[in-house]
Formats: structure tokens, C-alpha cells, sequence
């Protein structure tokens, strides 16, 4: 191995000693008041298979919706405290991770995505930016998602 070779080698172990840890797919919503993600739902991305091969990207199955409904129900039982979960929970700045085939893992959010809320994803986690890409989807925004659906 050429000296190059091995300079290039340990450059590559220093950018990932912050990224020891697997990458995760989840759901998440961000707190503009505590200026923190609450809310995480994540699994290791190799723990969670491809269906098959027609599908591009995979994730959690967790929906935003249903697991807001447990808290709503546990706070209108007194076992929850937080009281964000009486608002709709489309209201609250929320995401999900996706993991396409070619390794890029998407953040899906709406246009109230800021850098610093960003880096936060990112941590939280365990991505490396240089894998990340922001994907702005109108379900995404404030206002939207399945609470629109016609009963």
C-alpha cells in the first residue's frame, strides 16, 4: 500500500469516528418550544428488508398518526403529561426516514425544515450527511397528512 493509499485510508477513518454507530429509519416531529425531536420511533436500516424488488425505498412502519393517537388517548387518560398531544398532530413540524436502494437516505419533511432541525435528524439517527438528502413532499407540511382523509 502506497503512502497515499494509507493517508487516504486513515482520512477516511477519522471522518467516520463520529459515525460508529448504524444508520436508523424512523419518524420523528420536532419541538419548536424545547427546540428538540420528541416523538422517535428508529430501527437500524439493515434491520428492516426491502419488500421486494419493485420497492425503491423502505422505512419503519410506523405511522405519524397512529402513534400520536396512543399518546392523545393517554393524555385524555391522565397518563401522559405532555399536553402537545391534544393538538393535531399535523400541526407539529414532522418526518420520516427513508433508505432508497442506492444506500441515500431521505428525510422526508416539509418546507419548515431548517439546517439546524436538520443536524438534529442527522444525529439522532446516526447519518452521515454526505448519504442525507432533504425531500420536501407537501404531506409533509404543517396542515397536512391522513387527518385529511374523508370519513
Amino acid at each position: 500500500m502506497s503512502q497515499e493509499e494509507k493517508e487516504e485510508m486513515m482520512q477516511l477513518m477519522r471522518d467516520n469516528f463520529d459515525c460508529q454507530d448504524e444508520p436508523k429509519l424512523g419518524i420523528f416531529w420536532f419541538n419548536k418550544d424545547d427546540d428538540e425531536l420528541f416523538g422517535v420511533t428508529k430501527i437500524e436500516a439493515s434491520d428492516v428488508p426491502f419488500l421486494n424488488d419493485k420497492v425503491l425505498r423502505k422505512t419503519v412502519r410506523s405511522l405519524h398518526k397512529d402513534w400520536w393517537k396512543k399518546h392523545e388517548m393517554r393524555l385524555k387518560a391522565g397518563r401522559e403529561k405532555n399536553h402537545i398531544f391534544g393538538q393535531d398532530y399535523t400541526q407539529i413540524p414532522r418526518g420520516r426516514i427513508f433508505q432508497r436502494r442506492d444506500g441515500v437516505f431521505e428525510v422526508m419533511c416539509g418546507s419548515w425544515m431548517t439546517p439546524h432541525i436538520m443536524d438534529l435528524v442527522i444525529e439522532e439517527f446516526d447519518l452521515q450527511k454526505q448519504t442525507v438528502e432533504q425531500v420536501i413532499d407537501e404531506h409533509w407540511e404543517l396542515g397536512h397528512g391522513w387527518s385529511e382523509e374523508v370519513q
